[in-house]
């Protein structure tokens, strides 16, 4: 190869290398608080449609000291996640601050997950983690009473499809706390949240009942009024709307009439929200 084609070989090696640069730019993020600090390493590639972030990677040091280097991977999207957001606080007001590593699976209405690593001093002085799958409705933290521990406030999303399409299926409140290691539903702790999520739910079904549609919400509104004590009512109303014939469903695949306060009762039970 001559000088010139050497010369125009390496011009091409440097415009690839250009290209690739730009195409995957290393990013980072980082988040501390009391002598706790985490760091998130990744790379994006715009170019890449199907796993555009990749080489995550988290480190957490606790007082000067590197306690936590491991590649993220998880159950919910191996190590194809998407970054979200990263936090250091005190969740548990324990005294010792916590890592929330927040992260999107991709796909068409999920799933926003969170894992939450903890120092664990008792035992070995690390830090293990444990993995929160919220779905599509993702959470805020917030502190709801100011004073308990931060409070993860979401949907509970395992109503979705599962009384109608994702368009018209209503999501009740959910809030988890996470207490010793696990996250504990407490949504019945807050009822003032909970009556005008009930009562926003059986709006959307009273509008969406002419066109078939309303079914998701009605579940929604079911679910919210067996977490604020009133089963009875809901029975009632339900045999009342089954009489009345305004239990329809637009789509065979879904049930209607008795059929869906059967399927609905069931999934009340099964779910935890009855019983």
């Amino acid at each position: 190869m001559g000088s010139r084609g050497l010369t125009a070989a390496l011009a091409a090696l440097v415009v690839a290398w250009l290209v690739w640069a730009v195409a995957a730019n290393a990013a980072m993020e980082h988040a501390a608080a009391d002598g706790v600090s985490a760091t998130l390493t990744y790379t994006h590639n715009q170019k890449n449609v199907v796993s555009p972030y990749q080489d995550l990677r988290l480190t957490i040091t606790r007082d000067g000291h590197e306690l936590y280097d491991e590649a993220v991977k998880n159950a919910a999207c191996g190590n194809l996640c998407y970054p979200d957001r990263l936090h250091v606080l005190d969740v548990e007001a324990d005294g010792e601050p916590d890592v929330l590593l927040d992260l999107y699976t991709g796909g068409a209405h999920c799933c926003f997950v969170t894992e939450v690593f903890r120092y664990d001093d008792a035992a070995s002085h690390h830090y293990t983690s444990l993995l929160q799958v919220w779905g599509d409705p993702g959470y805020k933290l917030e502190q709801l009473d100011g004073s308990r521990p931060y409070e993860f406030v979401s949907a509970d999303d395992r109503f979705a499809y599962e009384f109608t399409a994702y368009a018209f299926s209503g999501l009740p409140l959910l809030i988890e706390r996470l207490e010793n290691g696990h996250f504990v539903d407490v949504t019945r702790s807050y009822p003032a949240l909970i009556a005008p999520d009930a009562a926003r739910w059986w709006k959307d079904y009273l509008e969406n009942r002419s066109g078939k549609t309303g079914l998701g919400f009605l579940a929604a509104w079911a679910a919210d009024e067996y977490n604020l004590g009133k089963e009875a009512s809901v029975t009632s109303t339900l045999a009342g709307l089954e009489k009345a014939n305004e239990l329809r469903s637009d789509l065979s695949v879904w049930p209607s009439g008795a059929k869906f306060v059967t399927s609905l009762e069931r999934f009340l039970l099964k779910t935890g929200y009855a019983g």
